[in-house]
């Protein structure tokens, strides 16, 4: 196909991400699968990052870069890149994270083998701090059962640190999710609800590289920086596991299932209810204190 029917889109948000997003738009163009868009939407960064995309931009007709007029939160902004996508296949790629050069063509070859998987991934290898430290990662949820509810089931047991989500994803798949919601978690409730569409094909190599720093991983920033992280336009964030459940539950609403795996989803998450209670208590009690 053409460059105006890229077999693959790529969504870069961004924040003031001008410290690696050189690196990471690198590991992109040596991709050994070339037919592909990179869409890269910039969340009214305030340091150098436009000048390096606009030069991006500027050498290569496959790049294009758009600035948001104010922040609007992570997760609008990784909304904001898979809606521009025109491709079937679909990729986010944190401006921090790097590629090998074979992923691309390695996830394209299973999606176009597996008809009934919605998403293919490699293995991770961990960057700790700045590249100096490295360590290989092993998924822990498989997401390859064939039944719904079991998939969903074991990505919200076991899915630790959403790699999955660096993926790539059937577009069409993605299309019939929420996407992503302002709340903690709803990166793992969306890949869960992606996981009721399809299976999960992993790819036994390691072909991405995660950067775990404060920059890159929220779970170590202070609330403070959490919360300008998924909105600087609010104070506050209350009531995050209610709304965690609560977008598990329209998951499964949303999803055209059977009564029977619809039934098994309910129960897992009545469960799921029943020993989060704790947490959920506490949800209350700092949104009362607030």
């Amino acid at each position: 196909m053409g460059d105006d029917h890229p077999r693959v889109s790529i969504g870069m948000p961004v924040y003031n991400g001008q410290r690696y997003i050189g690196k990471t738009i690198e590991s992109l163009l040596r991709q050994t699968f070339q037919d592909f868009e990179l869409i890269i939407s910039d969340n009214a960064s305030t340091d150098g990052t436009q000048t390096v995309c606009r030069e991006y931009e500027a050498a290569d007709s496959r790049i294009r870069y758009h600035r948001n007029s104010e922040n609007l939160g992570a997760q609008a902004n990784y909304n904001a890149v898979f809606l521009q996508a025109r491709a079937p296949y679909f990729k986010w790629a944190s401006s921090n994270d790097l590629c090998e050069p074979r992923f691309l063509e390695t996830c394209v070859q299973q999606l176009d083998e597996h008809s009934d998987a919605v998403l293919a991934y490699p293995r991770t290898r961990l960057l700790l701090g700045d590249e100096g430290t490295a360590e290989d990662y092993q998924e822990p949820a498989r997401v390859d059962q064939d039944r719904p509810c079991d998939r969903f089931r074991d990505f919200l047991e076991n899915g630790d640190l959403n790699n999955v989500m660096n993926g790539l994803i059937r577009a069409d798949a993605l299309r019939r999710t929420s996407l992503m919601r302002t709340y903690l978690g709803s990166d793992m409730v969306l890949m869960a609800e992606l996981a009721l569409y399809g299976k999960f094909v992993q790819i036994p190599e390691v072909l991405f590289l995660r950067r775990i720093d404060p920059s890159s991983k929220v779970t170590l920033r202070s609330r403070e920086d959490i919360i300008r992280h998924y909105d600087p336009r609010i104070k506050r964030m209350v009531f995050q596991r209610w709304k965690f459940h609560m977008g598990c539950f329209s998951a499964i609403v949303r999803t055209p299932l059977t009564t029977r795996e619809k039934i098994c989803l309910l129960r897992f998450l009545l469960g799921q209810l029943v020993r989060d209670r704790g947490r959920l208590a506490q949800d209350l009690r700092d949104a009362a204190r607030a």
